[in-house]
């Protein structure tokens, strides 16, 4: 299942125990052994868009179930196993729908489609032995122990395998497979939850992340560039005429770069998960909102009152608190990525060398 995240700074979706759980409990119920199966031949497509629609119908039940885990209590132990077991224990409706919908798909009607079939069941074996595991490590949590650190720990050494590569090892052999993992393909959300794939595993994500974070480290590396002259200048100025274009220079560099922020924004395609068009408005809105508020600074800038040396020093106390407030308005305006869900870019934030600074 897609993975639960954060987004970097006060952007941070507060959610570690719902992407624990994506991450840990749903691939490992959503594979789980069938009982019995059809051997009726399906046509490629209509087998396919059966296998969807029971993982969309999974991801839903799912979602729901990471959402009560995550508002439970996790502050004990014994909190954080029992709130596991109903966790569990509400996945069983989505696990037995799922399991009757495989089971009445047959088999696709491709060369290979059998071998297909036999891929499932092979890693629904595995994760059955996978699933006990994971029952018997958390259980086996010490009481004394933090439950979140210890649920993590679990989640990062027993993670679900892609299951794509198994696929195609049959295709390599049933060339027909090919269409078969291409059409599953063509639904990302399904992709997603049969192949157990990182949203955030894919080269437009990391395209997205790594813009936004060359954009706005470029912007912040100027603006303190500019700060710092903006100092150095009013601390060597001998007349008041030169504190105020010391401080007029500074707002018409800085409104400069965040015009050159915004554009970089715009230039940006928004990131392939379900909720990429939001994430990125939030980001344009942000670039968007910074030029209006420096372009109404620099104009502030220019009409200030510069005619003795107590107007000039009173003028750049308030420009340095309008310009605070300004990165606190802005910063707060990224709560509102806590709406949406990430779907892993958060690891692309931490981890791209773009996003280090």
């Amino acid at each position: 299942m897609a993975e639960r995240a954060r987004l970097p700074r006060r952007a941070q979706v507060h959610q570690p125990a719902a992407r624990l759980l994506a991450g840990l409990l749903f691939p490992v119920v959503l594979l789980v052994a069938a009982c019995g199966s059809s051997e009726e031949k399906k046509p490629l497509g209509e087998w396919v868009n059966g296998l969807c629609s029971a993982a969309a119908d999974f991801q839903r039940l799912s979602d729901a179930a990471g959402d009560r885990f995550a508002a439970s209590d996790l502050s004990t132990v014994r909190s954080g196993k029992e709130a596991f077991a109903t966790a569990l224990a509400d996945q069983a409706a989505a696990r037995t729908a799922f399991r009757k919908a495989f089971d009445d798909l047959g088999q696709p009607d491709i060369d290979g489609g059998k071998e297909v079939v036999a891929a499932f069941r092979k890693r629904f074996d595995e994760n059955d032995k996978r699933a006990d595991e994971i029952k018997a490590r958390v259980e086996a949590i010490p009481e004394r122990a933090d439950f979140v650190t210890e649920f993590a720990q679990i989640a990062e050494e027993l993670a679900a395998q892609p299951f794509l590569p198994e696929l195609e090892a049959v295709a390599a052999r049933h060339s027909a497979v090919n269409d078969l993992i291409a059409a599953i393909e063509e639904d990302n959300d399904c992709a997603r939850t049969i192949f157990v794939i990182d949203p955030a595993d894919n080269p437009e994500s990391e395209a997205w992340v790594a813009g936004i974070c060359t954009a706005l480290n470029t912007w912040i590396t100027s603006l303190s560039r500019a700060a710092d002259d903006l100092e150095v200048a009013t601390n060597s100025a001998v007349t008041v005429a030169d504190v105020e274009r010391a401080l007029i220079d500074f707002f018409e560099q800085g409104l400069a770069d965040t015009r050159t922020l915004d554009r970089a924004l715009e230039r940006l395609s928004p990131p392939p998960v379900r909720d990429g068009e939001a994430i990125h408005r939030v980001f344009l809105d942000a670039g968007e909102d910074l030029v209006a508020a420096m372009e109404r600074l620099t104009r502030e800038a220019r009409a200030a009152d510069f005619s003795t040396i107590e107007q000039a020093e009173a003028e750049s106390i308030r420009f340095q608190g309008l310009i605070e407030q300004l990165f606190g308005d802005v910063a707060a305006s990224f709560d509102e990525l806590q709406r949406y869900d990430p779907e892993g870019l958060d690891v692309l934030f931490q981890e791209l060398p773009e996003c280090q600074f």
